[in-house]
């Protein structure tokens, strides 16, 4: 563990590479900030746990389990303890190095201790410093690209250091909300379905059916002319890996003669449920059985005392389905900087074929 002994003004030692695990040391007014270590990362996890800002895609399994490779720069005070921290998962593309979020991520970005804040100027001032000091430290890169949630920290320190920040927005029930509550919210279409869903004596189950979510993806993906995002082995190996950590629920919905009619992966952190993987049954459309799935999930984490993230709700093409449940819009930003010309121009082909697959989607 490396303590600050440097001056309060800000200084660089080295710059490393993307797999240096030698940790550069930037230096900010008794704080270092540092790439962490494998035997740091329960040190890690523990800020992510105690953070209002950390949610499951930042615990280090959950990378391990997801990014091709990652570090994560992190912050510590004068007594050593890590203050803040930013997961960087990375990869090369043609040349380029990519610190771009990883499959099935939604969310990233950074992460803050703010217990020790006193009052709503100290935290803003925390968040601020530490955020710039993490956001100079992140070098090496042509394109770096994430997407903060809805419970993201201020990011006015990675402005300040150069980073850009795209507003989107996605869908949320709060803990709060009751199942009448959400019901009265609901469209009138929405609650037809989820009734009819219910007429139908469906039977749904839970923790099991890998299987029947790998085929109905599959089929969804296909119905819309194109491939399934993430292959049924990486799907086998994230759902190993969060159900062991008990951070996962998988629902199926099957018709009195057992034939799957939607399937649904949720995975979730203390605060928080997100939707990440889905699939309908095209063969029995007239079956709406993804309502029954996503009222059942709803029900679970309200009675966990959790929000619900509706995640992937800007989305043309799925935003109207997410928005009649009547959950609110909350804004999420993507934080965006390039590190060449050549990734400047790479961001600039992502965000025109995402314009262009918003406009597809809407026609």
């Amino acid at each position: 563990m490396k303590l600050a002994t440097q001056p309060a003004r800000e200084t660089t030692r080295e710059t490393a590479s993307p797999t240096d695990k030698s940790a550069p040391q930037k230096v900010q007014k008794g704080l270092t900030c540092e790439v962490l270590h494998r035997e740091d990362y329960p040190e890690w996890d523990d800020l992510v746990d105690k953070s209002p800002h950390g949610t499951i895609f930042h615990y280090s399994w959950w990378l391990q389990t997801t990014a091709a490779q990652f570090k994560i720069h992190a912050v510590r005070n004068e007594k050593g303890a890590i203050v803040a921290g930013l997961p960087i998962p990375f990869r090369k593309r043609m040349m380029l190095t990519l610190f771009h979020s990883p499959i099935l991520t939604p969310y990233l970005g950074p992460v803050f201790d703010l217990s020790e804040a006193d009052g709503v100027c100290d935290r803003l001032h925390l968040m601020r410093s530490r955020g710039e000091l993490l956001a100079d430290s992140v070098k090496s890169f042509d394109s770096f690209r994430c997407l903060a949630g809805a419970c993201a920290p201020d990011l006015q320190g990675f402005l300040w250091a150069g980073f850009k920040a795209q507003l989107a927005f996605t869908f949320r029930f709060p803990a709060s909300c009751t199942p009448e509550q959400i019901m009265a919210r609901m469209t009138r279409t929405h609650l037809q379905k989820l009734k009819k869903a219910m007429r139908l004596n469906l039977t749904v189950t839970r923790d099991e059916g890998l299987e029947e979510l790998i085929f109905l993806n599959r089929k969804t993906f296909e119905k819309q002319g194109s491939n399934p995002t993430c292959s049924p082995a990486f799907l086998q190996k994230l759902w190993n890996a969060a159900h062991s950590q008990e951070r996962a629920h998988l629902y199926v919905a099957r018709t009195s003669d057992g034939t799957p009619a939607a399937a649904l992966l949720t995975v979730h952190d203390k605060r928080t449920t997100y939707q990440i993987v889905s699939g309908v049954n095209p063969e029995v459309r007239d079956v709406p059985g993804a309502y029954l799935l996503l009222w059942n999930a709803l029900q679970d984490t309200l009675s966990a005392g959790r929000d619900f993230d509706f995640e992937g709700s800007s989305l043309r093409g799925v935003e109207p389905f997410y928005r009649r449940w009547g959950a609110n819009a909350v804004p999420v930003w993507r934080i965006a900087k390039a590190g060449s010309w050549r990734g400047a121009l790479l961001q600039l082909i992502m965000e025109r074929r995402e314009v262009a697959s918003f406009k597809k989607s809407a026609s």
